[in-house]
């Protein structure tokens, strides 16, 4: 009987340090951090540490439990303020070389653009005067000219809204998508913001 009853022992003993609670996203035992159970999970798989748990969600995108779907309570934060993402989105290569194309086709339409309006104004005497000779009214040929001159700056400036239009949508785009999910966490019946 005593042989049995030092087995069980051992079992038992052998079968507790088997049974240590885990974070079930890093798997480890040991960690400064406690472990909390924020959602309905149960057993081992409910234990998790809040920084893996935080890490885990901004690596997914969810705000919820992927096994038992419980909705954390948690806040979208911004990871980088605007200057900050501005220099990192333009720091990556594909939209640094989109942004160097940019700059160089809009300092040539501007210079077109440029040129354009000012040999229209420099040259309205010459052709108010030619439409004299064929008959047209100098008001008329004036109006022609400053017409012309608006459809120039029109079309520039449209066309340089539309460039960077697509830059900043992309750069929104990308902004919003480096949010920081921060799980608020309720202690005494006051939640506090745990940030990682």
């Amino acid at each position: 009987m005593d042989n049995w009853e030092g087995a069980a022992n051992e079992l038992k003993d052998s079968g507790s340090s088997l049974s240590l609670c885990t974070c079930r996203i890093c798997q480890t035992v040991k960690s400064r951090e406690a472990l909390i159970s924020p959602c309905n999970c149960k057993g081992t798989l409910g234990k998790v540490h809040l920084s893996c748990l935080e890490r885990w969600l901004n690596i997914c995108g969810r705000q919820h439990c992927e096994i038992c779907k419980f909705e954390f309570s948690a806040k979208r934060r911004r990871r980088y303020s605007v200057l900050q993402s501005v220099r990192i989105w333009a720091s990556q290569s594909a939209n640094r070389m989109l942004l160097r194309a940019d700059v160089v086709a809009v300092i040539v339409l501007t210079s077109l653009t440029a040129a354009l309006c000012s040999f229209s104004i420099f040259s309205m005497d010459f052709f108010v005067n030619e439409g004299r000779k064929l008959g047209l009214s100098p008001i008329y040929t004036r109006a022609l000219s400053v017409s012309f001159q608006i459809v120039v700056v029109f079309g520039y400036l449209l066309s340089v809204y539309i460039v960077l239009r697509d830059h900043v949508v992309s750069w929104y785009a990308w902004w919003n998508s480096t949010m920081r999910i921060v799980i608020l966490v309720e202690k005494k019946n006051t939640p506090v913001i745990l940030e990682v």
